[in-house]
């Protein structure tokens, strides 16, 4: 069924999925894959959230995500694959280069590109390189640190070196969206062990509305319905269990019934929907509330005459800045998303302190470091996007770590997305994680 198609106010399923980012696209893949009959309600005309696009002057601009999981052990893959969906994607899986004060360092194709970064940062240095890379694979092997120190006192145990620091504090903003200071340094290590065992990632080559188009494809050749422009107003609760939703589409209100309903709206927007904080049992809302940190992310994209670095057909993680932690040129890679003889280029910029922001002071100061590490661009550059990624749509809705489990007191009622990722993963990848999680549970229970 398609967006056309409208329920009809006694239609019931046997799931509804409250929002089309990747985690609850994915959700839906699974589910209609293994017959159940699912509803997919997006508020606005497009699907994906953070992982879409939108034309801006004739470029293919991403919504947030920019490099997706792709490799056959990725939960996104897998989704894909459940209902047949193809995933047209560049690979550039190991094309990371970074960058620090004294010049910059490309992840060698062949491995050993920890202990690379290691010794870059401590220019050179190749005993001290050593000593710490020693202290890294122990981290992953034998005893990996808890989360009762953050990665940067991990770290000042072993080395005072600003260097080593800048260059993590510079990656964990980048895939995490918070500093060193402020990810616990057994998150750290739980991702980078999962990350470190043959994943692969790239760019979606027509764009990531691509992406989700051709999965919304698969979902519907599986029976799925999909209603775009259809705002979900509460999540209708008798007796501790889910019974369906109540939605406005073109100015109609009416309830769509179901057995239950996956939400990827994040889990303080549940909790509204579901009837707020007394409708849930309380240690549920007291974890909730504790660790309410959303992760802040400021995004700029800009067209220019000339792309800003000729061979740079990957990423640039940056940990020579205090804001600006990531630039892509994503038109060097699929040339065609930007308009003939223009380059389109993506930079992302985190919060020094993710629990206290000056938004826009620090959105300034990423176009600050941005002209500092190239001088003229922002002469030169039209911008197609300056944006904060924060409040209901956050660049991520719980910090890595501190996320929520997927399911939640009221029975048939779960969370996906990246508010309660799977322990190890992150961004678009720990979306699809939650997705596994929560439908592994909700199949499990309905087949009893």
């Amino acid at each position: 069924m398609t967006e056309d198609q409208n329920c009809r106010e006694d239609e019931r399923f046997d799931v509804v999925v409250i929002g089309s980012g990747m985690g609850g696209m994915c959700s839906a893949a699974w589910l209609a894959s293994a017959g159940l009959t699912v509803a997919v309600l997006e508020r606005s005309r497009y699907l994906g959230g953070r992982a879409s696009h939108r034309v801006r002057r004739d470029a293919v601009v991403t919504t947030g995500a920019i490099m997706i999981p792709m490799g056959p052990g990725s939960a996104i893959r897998q989704a894909f694959d459940a209902v047949g969906a193809e995933m047209n994607m560049i690979d550039t899986t190991g094309r990371m280069r970074y960058r620090l004060a004294h010049g910059d360092y490309d992840l060698p194709p062949g491995g050993g590109g920890l202990y690379g970064m290691i010794e870059f940062a401590l220019e050179g240095d190749v005993d001290q390189a050593q000593a710490l890379f020693a202290r890294f694979r122990e981290a992953m092997g034998w005893w990996t640190p808890l989360d009762s120190i953050t990665m940067r006192e991990w770290l000042d145990q072993y080395t005072a070196n600003e260097n080593v620091k800048s260059l993590f504090n510079g990656y964990t903003a980048a895939l995490m969206g918070v500093g060193i200071h402020e990810m616990g340094a057994g998150t750290f290590f739980q991702f980078l062990k999962g990350s470190s065992k043959g994943s692969r990632f790239g760019l979606a080559a027509e764009g990531n509305g691509d992406l989700m188009a051709a999965l919304a494809a698969g979902l519907e050749s599986h029976g799925a319905t999909i209603l775009r422009r259809t705002q979900v107003n509460e999540i209708v609760v008798e007796n501790d269990c889910v019974a369906g939703v109540r939605v406005v589409t073109d100015g109609q209100e009416r309830v769509i019934s179901a057995d239950y309903v996956l939400s990827n709206t994040g889990p303080d927007r549940t909790v509204e929907l579901a009837g707020g904080d007394d409708a849930f049992e309380s240690s549920y809302i007291a974890r909730l509330r504790t660790q309410a940190h959303a992760a802040t992310i400021f995004h700029v994209s800009f067209l220019m005459d000339r792309p800003l670095i000729d061979d740079l057909d990957g990423s640039l993680v940056l940990g020579n800045n205090t804001n600006l932690i990531y630039l892509e040129i994503p038109s060097n890679i699929s040339p065609h998303i930007a308009p003939p003889g223009r380059h389109l280029h993506t930079a992302y910029g985190a919060p020094v302190d993710s629990a206290n922001v000056d938004y826009q002071g620090e959105l300034d100061n990423t176009l600050a470091e941005l002209e500092q590490n190239f001088p003229g661009v922002l002469e030169e550059a039209e911008f197609v996007v300056k944006a904060m990624h924060r409040g209901r749509s956050p660049g991520m809705h719980r910090w890595v770590g501190r996320t929520m489990p997927v399911t939640t007191p009221i029975r048939g009622l779960y969370n996906v997305g990246d508010g309660c990722t799977a322990p190890g993963t992150i961004g678009t990848e720990g979306a699809a994680s939650s997705a596994k999680l929560a439908t592994s549970h909700l199949l499990e229970r309905h087949r009893r």
